[in-house]
């Protein structure tokens, strides 16, 4: 009976870990954006290119639909339940995954602290190729998709992992794309050169080359 119990209190101790890292690291990401968003607002007139079309509007949605997913999935949460070992290694796993996705979020700001929300190009702007970016040239997009592969793990929700494929994937292949095109435009053989070194977003093994 001991043993049960003090194995049942390690289940529910993965749990909420697990399931406060991911709630926590899916409003810390919207957080930062809103904050982002603001600023990026404010200090618009340092722009010298500026791009927003159907693809950055489609984009623009995701943030705040990973809030209310979140939030959704919160208050659905049955919380009186024990968490079975599956739902106790899901969580603790999805809120692993968040993490790692939040920790790709704050590498990419460290990396280049002018970082802003939207598709555009600052006055003076120099290519950005250290750090976070040395790794994947979309960091802070492969932390989102993390953030959301994580909450639809530690909730072991079908609803938040179909918006994943099938809207934050799928919208972010295309910003990226919209992206790299304006990048080509501001930087020319530059940045030609740093994305055939550089993957988009699963990072190389260390020492491949393209």
């Amino acid at each position: 009976m001991v043993e049960w119990r003090r194995r049942r209190a390690m289940r529910q101790a993965a749990f909420v870990v697990g399931f406060n890292l991911a709630v926590f690291c899916a409003f810390a990401r919207f957080g930062g954006i809103a904050v982002g968003a603001a600023k990026s607002w404010i200090g618009r007139r340092r722009f010298e290119v500026v791009r927003f079309g159907v693809v950055e509007a489609i984009t623009l949605l995701e943030p705040p639909a990973l809030a209310v997913t979140t939030f959704v999935l919160l208050v659905n949460r049955d919380s009186a339940q024990a968490a079975s070992a599956g739902e106790a290694a899901a969580s603790l796993a999805g809120g692993l995954v968040a993490l790692l996705g939040l920790a790709m979020c704050v590498w990419t700001v460290l990396s280049w602290r002018q970082l802003f929300v939207g598709h555009g190009v600052l006055g003076g702007q120099q290519l950005v190729t250290g750090g976070a970016y040395g790794a994947v040239r979309h960091p802070v997009y492969l932390g989102g998709v993390l953030i959301w592969a994580g909450l639809s793990i530690c909730f072991l929700s079908l609803v938040a992992a179909a918006i994943t494929l099938f809207y934050v994937v799928p919208a972010y292949l295309l910003y990226i794309r919209s992206e790299e095109a304006m990048m080509l435009e501001a930087f020319g053989e530059e940045y030609s050169s740093y994305r055939g070194q550089v993957p988009m977003l699963l990072p190389r093994r260390r020492g491949r080359r393209a």
